[in-house]
């Protein structure tokens, strides 16, 4: 360690401290405005302040997401032939329990935006939010099927409907969970995070270039380490993609092995054409770059 490195380590390591010290007694964790804010810092904020989840309740999170699960719910029961008036009434609960956690699951996923590293906020918040919000789920639609079927249509016993509609489910809260968590750290879809907030309708109009940039995200990832060489990196990434897929899907569905190597299979097709797609506009983009260079 050399005398620079000497003499800054000490207010680093104060500076570290403070940062865990307020982040520990605030009650709001967008009080702490520094980018080296940790997840363990989170984590011991909400612990200790749990009454935050009620009272930064993100609306936004819980409008479009109820609207979004009741449109799937509709969707997948409707492809499943079954009534209309169970279709509805599967479509009503999910509105309701889901306006009501969805806006604390955005609560949570906004705590975690700028917290470090990065990758283990992903992975906490791909975890924590839909067993939360699945277990409510599962047990709400559950009950209204097997104890108040005479006052609520519900759907036969063992439904296929229902079982395809809890798998996706899931695996569209996984995937909901990582964008918002995206969305957030680029200042889309927050609730009392001071100049930082803004309406609902500016969050509308940006929410489709953030659509974009997520879903290109792992495309772009692996076509990089395959332009740097790193082989292996790429064919992990690619590889666990499709597994991981599968394996929520096949679980869910009641460890139905068919269904997760369907699932997997169809999920490494879409990701190598998006791939491909991916490394022939990046290629495009540097020869036009190489041309403009020389030219001038």
């Amino acid at each position: 360690m050399d005398l620079m490195e000497r003499e800054t380590a000490p207010a680093l390591a104060y500076a570290d401290d403070m940062i865990h010290h307020s982040i520990t007694d605030a009650d709001d964790v967008e009080e702490v405005w520094d980018e080296r804010i940790t997840v363990s810092g989170v984590l011991r904020n909400l612990v200790q302040h749990p009454g935050q989840i009620i009272t930064r309740w993100n609306w936004k999170s819980a409008l479009l997401g109820a609207v979004l699960r009741a449109s799937f719910y509709f969707t997948v029961y409707q492809a499943s032939r079954e009534s209309w008036l169970v279709t509805l009434t599967a479509v009503c609960v999910e509105l309701f329990f889901r306006f009501l956690t969805t806006g604390m699951s955005g609560a949570i996923v906004q705590s975690f935006r700028k917290a470090q590293p990065f990758w283990l906020a992903n992975v906490i918040v791909s975890i924590m939010l839909p067993a939360f919000s699945h277990a409510v789920e599962f047990v709400t639609h559950y009950a209204q099927e097997r104890y108040f079927f005479d006052v609520f249509a519900s759907t036969a016993e063992n439904s296929v409907a229902r079982q395809r509609a809890f798998a996706i489910s899931v695996l569209f809260s996984v995937l909901s969970a990582l964008f918002n968590l995206f969305a957030m750290k680029h200042g889309v879809l927050l609730v009392g995070a001071g100049e930082e907030t803004g309406t609902l309708w500016d969050d509308i109009k940006k929410l489709p270039r953030m659509l974009g940039e997520f879903t290109a995200f792992l495309p772009v990832m692996i076509a990089k380490y395959l332009e740097e060489g790193r082989y292996l990196n790429a064919l992990v990434t690619f590889t666990s993609f499709g597994l991981i897929v599968g394996a929520i899907l096949g679980v869910m569905r009641g460890f139905r092995w068919q269904w997760a190597w369907t699932t997997a299979v169809g999920s490494w097709a879409i990701l190598l054409f998006a791939l491909g797609i991916t490394v022939f506009a990046r290629y495009l983009f540097k020869r036009k770059g190489t041309m403009y260079r020389k030219r001038y």
